[in-house]
């Protein structure tokens, strides 16, 4: 499939992939003279302050004794503001996620757990507002420290570049230890973000955007009552970052006129 056909305009290439020849190719490259930093925070924010919006629809499943068995749904949107701080870029973000009925794609209040039998009821994830760090060589540093029991890791890797795109991994573990009778919790995810060279390097844009995927394994949601039963959790989904409200899935924009209609109206204004 052909990139879309406005990215080849400002070349003079509307015609496609075809005409663009490996000196057009390497022209490209080498119009991108940011840092790996400056590239990443294009892709997933802005170069200025601006809000951006990221969105991610996605599947939880089960997995016990190797069997894997599909559970519910989830679709998410951050609200984030980049802006330079000494070397590196401040991060001031939240997220607003629900978990949904894999069947309608609705937001589910509560869930009859396969494993247990037991209906329960499903939370919603109303984040905090965040302000992180990201440092030159791609490190995310919180302002606050996490509790002594906890232990997070949160960094980036690449740029990669493959044919016409250019690509970032930004990868998060987090470990809870098991303390006062409570059991452990773990969780690791990967995001892939990919856009295309032509986008990062146009300098008269500060924002290019891109496209999301995102693999986690995890141990089962304290909500889900699962006590010691064996197995864990995976999830998988995709989405992309720069993109407006009417983008959201639908699923998220219904259930948050409902519970959250300031949130529709005015999401500035908890970054602000």
């Amino acid at each position: 499939m052909s990139l879309p056909r406005r990215r080849f305009v400002g070349l003079g290439l509307a015609g496609g992939l075809s005409l663009i020849t490996p000196g057009a190719r390497a022209a490209i490259v080498a119009a991108v003279p940011m840092t790996a930093l400056e590239q990443f925070i294009k892709m997933r924010g802005a170069l200025d302050d601006r809000m951006v919006i990221g969105s991610v629809k996605g599947q939880y499943n089960g997995v016990v004794d190797g069997e894997t068995l599909p559970l519910f749904g989830v679709v998410s949107a951050v609200f984030s503001r980049y802006r330079p701080d000494g070397g590196g870029y401040r991060i001031v973000e939240f997220e607003q996620a629900y978990y949904t009925d894999l069947a309608t794609g609705t937001v589910i209040s509560h869930f009859k757990n396969p494993y247990t039998n037991e209906t329960i009821s499903v939370p919603t994830y109303d984040g905090p507002v965040e302000r992180v760090l990201v440092t030159p060589d791609l490190q995310f540093q919180t302002d606050v420290a996490p509790p002594p029991n906890v232990t997070v890791r949160h960094f980036v890797e690449g740029p990669e570049r493959t044919g016409y795109d250019i690509g970032f991994v930004e990868r998060v573990s987090v470990e809870v230890a098991a303390s006062a009778g409570k059991p452990g919790f773990k969780y690791v995810d990967h995001t892939s973000l990919r856009s295309s060279l032509r986008d990062i390097a146009a300098e008269a844009t500060e924002m290019a955007g891109c496209k999301t995927h995102f693999e986690a394994v995890c141990s089962w949601r304290p909500w889900l009552n699962m006590g010691d039963h064996p197995g864990h959790m995976t999830a998988s989904g995709q989405g992309g970052f720069g993109v407006t409200l009417a983008d959201l899935p639908a699923g998220w924009l219904a259930a948050t006129a409902s519970l959250k209609p300031d949130l529709l109206k005015h999401p500035q204004t908890r970054l602000d």
